[in-house]
């Protein structure tokens, strides 16, 4: 008859434990999961009455290497072009080791269709790998990368500027520089990789709305609540927040960095349509 001594034994034999432990672990590291789109009317003061309704597909953090491949890049690109946008804006983060920065990564992103084209900034995580081959990268697919710069759009003569800083952590974003030259009567979209520049806007050039990434959401999070002030939502939150001089909506991004896991935070694909605030 079998002693408890053995039992123990046999409970913790390599047998046993081999399937147990890779059960473990399959629970806790996983790919990044399926894409939420996340639908959201975003209203935005100084909105020109003709660009009313304007969708904007926001792609961000993909982070393409050994943790997140590029057949799951392709459907993110698959779903955006399914929500037929006017524009794609991505903030940063493309990369997360120089291997990913291929001529089929870039073709991936080429198939990016939009109207008003596909416009980008790079994230730190690009920096960290290799900023120039980025660029290179996103030009070869007809992504115009802003760096302390902007493009404006017409549509019936009422005009749209989007704008683009340089990192926060890795570069000296410049809102003066970006704006330089923009008309004041246009809106003004603000694209910047960390939402925590939100909290370094001056008073002018004016911003409108700001677009960011970098947080994942918080890639794993133990709660579902928000935190409540605006500093800490900015640093790990997503979705829409006040900023000090602007409302910024946050993606969760689509890809993972440091660790392969994302618990309880699905990456997501905004689709952001723009409404004209009430005065």
């Amino acid at each position: 008859m079998p002693t408890p001594t053995d039992r123990l034994r046999r409970l913790v034999s390599p047998r046993l434990m081999g399937p147990a432990l890779g059960g473990l672990v399959g629970a806790l590291i996983r790919r990044p999961g399926r894409i939420k789109i996340a639908r959201r009317t975003l209203p935005v003061r100084n909105l020109p009455a003709a660009w009313e309704g304007v969708r904007i597909a926001h792609l961000t953090d993909l982070h393409h290497g050994r943790m997140v491949r590029l057949s799951y890049i392709a459907e993110a690109v698959r779903l955006a072009n399914a929500e037929k946008p006017d524009m794609v804006v991505l903030t940063g983060d493309f990369v997360s080791r120089h291997g990913a920065i291929t001529n089929a990564f870039s073709r991936v992103l080429a198939g990016l269709e939009a109207p008003l084209g596909a416009i980008a900034v790079l994230g730190n995580h690009d920096h960290w790998t290799n900023a120039p081959a980025v660029r290179e990268m996103l030009a070869s697919a007809n992504v115009t990368v802003l760096a302390n710069g902007h493009v404006t759009f017409s549509r019936g003569g009422d005009l749209l500027t989007v704008a683009g800083v340089e990192d926060l952590w890795s570069g000296v974003p410049l809102l003066d520089r970006a704006l330089e030259g923009a008309p004041r009567r246009a809106g003004r979209i603000l694209l910047a990789h960390n939402p925590m520049f939100a909290l370094k806007l001056p008073a002018m050039p004016r911003v409108d709305l700001m677009l960011s990434g970098h947080t994942h959401g918080g890639q794993i999070r133990l709660w579902t609540a928000q935190p409540r002030l605006s500093a800490w939502r900015l640093r790990s939150g997503h979705g829409l927040v006040d900023g000090l001089r602007c409302p910024v909506y946050i993606s969760r991004g689509i890809g993972m960095a440091g660790v392969p896991v994302r618990w309880n935070c699905r990456p997501e694909l905004p689709i952001l349509t723009l409404t004209r605030a009430p005065d």
